[in-house]
């Protein structure tokens, strides 16, 4: 039990430090088609901390899943705070709204999962 408790307590640390460092790229655009800013840097974002909670409900189930999403949320509540000197990493404007909701969002996604993806099979 208390294994399970540290492998939770870094995944919450891990997501909040993925959360953070893929934040800095949700703003990244590029042109595709008939689209002049597809927002491709916040869509791999999205996958990232969803990978990364999928990785914690795995490693250490639902209290890991628990703690990846309070680490997403954390760190992209923080990041949207001023800084220091005033600059800011989200920026209030719809692709800083878009990621601040939908990288919890990605998080907490990974409870709709069905269990048996994340159970060991038994010999």
């Amino acid at each position: 039990m208390a294994w399970r408790i540290v492998k939770a307590v870094a995944c919450g640390l891990g997501s909040a430090l993925v959360t953070a460092g893929l934040g800095i790229w949700h703003r990244s655009v590029i042109a595709v088609g008939p689209f002049e800013a597809f927002p491709l840097g916040l869509i791999l974002a999205l996958v990232g901390v969803f990978g990364w909670a999928v990785a914690c409900r795995a490693a250490a189930g639902w209290m890991g899943l628990f703690a990846a999403a309070m680490g997403a949320f954390a760190a992209a509540q923080l990041t949207a705070l001023p800084g220091p000197g005033g600059d800011l990493l989200i920026q209030a404007d719809p692709t800083g709204f878009a990621w601040a909701v939908a990288s919890m969002l990605a998080a907490v996604a990974t409870a709709l999962l069905p269990g048996r993806w994340f159970r060991s099979a038994k010999p």
